[in-house]
């Protein structure tokens, strides 16, 4: 069977999280020029949420910035519906205790956005491309157990890589040193997810690594 390489990369919020912390994001930018990099909006706006509060958050807001003619965002009408409530429950998180106790009394608290929103969202965009380019080969980049799980996740044409098994694959090109990159990840991100998953997709032989541009 003839190996299929990317035509988009859809990353989640923890891989963007674990390369901001290290200082590593431009490693996003390995892939070729022909590959579209899609961001989800609710992912972007988790990302970048608070600027002046997380140095990575702050990294992330420059990192879309400067590369916004690489990244495509998707925009989607729960994304849109979820970024509208976060707002909503920011503002209240951030009000003054008087503004607080109003809204408490009158029951106008807005209510904590849904988990696993990101992953939604994510399939949404991905099951849109498949609808309107269904020759497409995406790899969804994440380190989210519903991504991770190979009985919760299972889309044709989708290709699931987690953040170890990308940075493996870079340094088996030679790109990085993987026990430094990791090493930086994990100092500023303890909890980044160490397993190494890097799973074809169901219906057809992808490949990632060929859609890895080596000469920069």
């Amino acid at each position: 069977m003839t190996q299929r390489t990317l035509d988009v990369v859809l990353p989640d919020s923890g891989p963007l999280i674990s390369l901001a912390r290290g200082g590593h994001l431009d490693l996003l930018l390995r892939f070729k020029p022909e590959v579209r990099i899609i961001v989800a909006d609710l992912v972007k706006h988790e990302v970048t949420r608070f600027p002046d509060k997380y140095e990575d958050s702050a990294a992330l807001s420059r990192f879309f910035r400067e590369n916004a003619a690489r990244m495509e965002i998707a925009e989607t009408e729960l994304g849109q519906f979820i970024i509208a409530q976060m707002k909503s429950r920011d503002a209240y998180e951030n009000a003054p205790p008087e503004t607080k106790a109003v809204m408490e009394t009158t029951g106008a608290v807005p209510p904590k956005p849904p988990r696993n929103r990101g992953e939604a969202v994510i399939l949404t965009v991905a099951r849109d491309i498949g609808r309107r380019h269904p020759d497409d080969v995406m790899l969804i980049f994440a380190e989210d157990r519903y991504f991770l799980s190979e009985s919760r996740f299972a889309e044709r044409h989708t290709h699931i890589l987690s953040t170890r098994a990308f940075l493996e694959g870079l340094a088996r090109k030679n790109i990085i040193s993987l026990d430094a990159v990791w090493a930086d990840i994990v100092a500023k991100r303890p909890n980044a997810v160490a397993q190494s998953v890097d799973r074809r997709a169901p219906d057809i032989e992808t490949d990632w690594e060929s859609a890895i541009d080596e000469g920069r």
